[in-house]
């Protein structure tokens, strides 16, 4: 638990390492302010989104050799175990195989905690922080205990991959504006307590969200 403590970041210790090096002020050669030139410092989208969110960095060393691609034959370690203990594959007739993309196949990573929140969590790519992997985006309705997964696309040309330890998988944020408190609890949830996806086919019927955004026509404001 005090282990996982360290990979779950929160503002300002969630921040892209290359912020502290980005100018908040500019000078012309005569040393007279600029301010007019403004940078991410000054960008109320860019620390919102840091205020609100908690990064999850990989708690692992991840190392992957992809030696057949259409085979998905592939060899490597996750920590100093062998990566099938954490990764699996996600199989290509879910969705992969209806599209036309660069992908070869998607890896659900599942780093073994589950998560509890009143409120949807917002899982996306954590593009700020410039890896040189991606990770899928989703809504997760996890009001009750939900097992915490991610899912990483392989390239149909990529032979490698590796995610050092602490880097960033996802950007976590909350559809709430209230005031979020980030509780640890060393638990093991049943999921007889909770009828999950274990039960049955589908756990769709009960973790859809209900709220559709509407489209309103001649609303005068």
């Amino acid at each position: 638990m005090d282990v996982l403590k360290n990979f779950l970041l929160t503002f300002p210790h969630n921040l892209p390492k290359y912020f502290k090096d980005i100018p908040a002020n500019f000078v012309d050669e005569q040393k007279r302010p600029i301010r007019s030139k403004k940078t991410v410092k000054s960008c109320s989208g860019f620390i919102n989104l840091f205020k609100r969110c908690i990064v999850f960095t990989s708690p692992y060393d991840i190392e992957l050799f992809i030696e057949n691609i259409e085979n998905k034959e592939i060899r490597g370690r996750v920590g100093g175990h062998d990566w099938k203990r954490y990764l699996h594959y996600h199989a290509n007739w879910q969705f992969i195989d209806y599209v036309k993309s660069d992908y070869a196949f998607i890896l659900k990573f599942v780093p073994l905690f589950s998560i509890r929140s009143p409120y949807n969590l917002i899982i996306t790519n954590p593009w700020w922080h410039m890896n040189s992997f991606e990770t899928v985006p989703g809504i997760v309705n996890c009001k009750e205990p939900l097992d915490l997964n991610l899912f990483i696309p392989i390239k149909k040309n990529q032979t490698h991959l590796f995610i050092p330890q602490g880097s960033p998988l996802a950007y976590i944020n909350f559809e709430t504006d209230e005031q979020l408190n980030l509780v640890y609890k060393n638990k093991n949830y049943k999921y007889s307590d909770w009828m999950g996806l274990h039960y049955t086919f589908s756990n769709l019927k009960n973790k859809l969200v209900n709220n559709i955004i509407k489209k309103i026509h001649g609303t005068n404001i």
